[in-house]
C-alpha cells in the first residue's frame, strides 16, 4: 500500500514538473504546479530544490549556484538582484507581488 502511494505521488510530481516546465512559474498553472511539487517533495521527505521563483528555472548542482547571473540576465527589470536575493534565500520572494504558496499538506 505504501509503495502504491509513493508511485502515485511520483506520478503527480512528474506531471507537476511538466506543467511547470511548459508554463513557467509566473502563470497560475505554474504556481499551482510549483505548490504541488514543493508539497509532494515534503511528503516524500526530499530536500527542496532550488527553483527560480520568477520563471521556474531549476538550478542544477550545488544549491543556488548561478542565481546571480540568471537573475541579472532575466529578471533585473522586475527587481534588482540585491533586493531579490534576500527574499529568495528566505523563501519569501513572490513573483509579481503574489501571495505565498501554502503547503497543500500542512496540518492546521
Amino acid at each position: 500500500m505504501l509503495n502504491e502511494m509513493k508511485r502515485e505521488l511520483e506520478r503527480i510530481l512528474s506531471n507537476a514538473r511538466k506543467i511547470l516546465r511548459n508554463t513557467g512559474a509566473a502563470t497560475q498553472e505554474g504556481r499551482s504546479a510549483l505548490q504541488i511539487e514543493r508539497s509532494v517533495n515534503r511528503l516524500l521527505g526530499r530536500d527542496e530544490q532550488c527553483i527560480c521563483p520568477e520563471c521556474g528555472y531549476r538550478f542544477r548542482g550545488s544549491g543556488w549556484d548561478g542565481i546571480d547571473a540568471h537573475w541579472r540576465a532575466r529578471h533585473e527589470s522586475v527587481m534588482s538582484y540585491t533586493e531579490a536575493w534576500p527574499l529568495i534565500k528566505a523563501g519569501a520572494y513572490r513573483p509579481s507581488g503574489r501571495s505565498p504558496l501554502p503547503d497543500l499538506f500542512a496540518e492546521d
